[in-house]
């Protein structure tokens, strides 16, 4: 398997040269998503930074929402977390999905704003990688995620969801890195080569090269 950042929440996943796309964005934190192809996209919210599904081609399989979903050899489950007013009360929702292929778990928590019930953070026990947004409005404090990582001890981190600047002003990776108490940074690099053979025994934190 083959994983890949394109910027912002988005990455994309290559397994038996079948590609999921998480979350594509517009422009509007100042990044361009380069031209996808891809089999299967994931949507976490109705957010253009998260939505943006024009940005990929290929007439791929779109999942948008809570449910379980099976397409081709990805086996997709989506969870409902409350953004703002709560999903009870008809706001608007994010989905955070787990993502099973090659004898692996994934999780990408979309834009999670609120801690996790004890039901939803037992959905994720099984996790391996997980992919957590680490800055931006409204994005869960580094303590909160700490408690999830915590809590699953996930095998691989792999931050999104920052930057350098720009109009959404996304924080950088180093100082999510200093909350989370890592002297130095480890190497990036332009992408993860995994299988259930050389996973870490320890957590290690990825970071990704944004690819344009």
């Amino acid at each position: 398997m083959e994983i890949t950042w394109l910027g912002h929440s988005s990455v994309r996943i290559n397994s038996r040269d079948i590609i999921l796309v998480t979350d594509p964005y517009d422009t509007s934190e100042g990044n361009f998503m380069p031209p996808q192809k891809a089999d299967i996209v994931t949507v976490s919210n109705d957010s253009p930074k998260h939505s943006h599904t024009s940005s990929v081609t290929g007439n791929p399989h779109l999942i948008h929402g809570p449910g379980e979903y099976e397409i081709s050899h990805f086996y997709v489950t989506g969870t409902g977390t409350a953004i703002d007013e709560g999903e009870e009360a008809g706001g608007r929702v994010n989905t955070f999905y787990t993502i099973r292929a090659e004898g692996l778990t994934l999780c990408h928590l979309g834009a999670l704003t609120r801690k996790l019930t004890p039901a939803q953070l037992d959905r994720l026990r099984q996790t391996q990688i997980l992919i957590a947004p680490v800055s931006g409005e409204g994005i869960l404090p580094t303590t909160a995620l700490q408690e999830i990582i915590s809590s699953i001890q996930p095998r691989v981190l792999i931050p999104v969801q920052y930057g350098d600047g720009g109009p959404e002003e996304l924080e950088s990776v180093e100082r999510f890195l200093t909350n989370m108490g890592v002297a130095e940074p480890p190497p990036s690099s332009n992408r993860l080569t995994i299988n259930e053979t050389n996973l870490p025994a320890d957590m290690r934190i990825n970071l990704l090269n944004r690819q344009i």
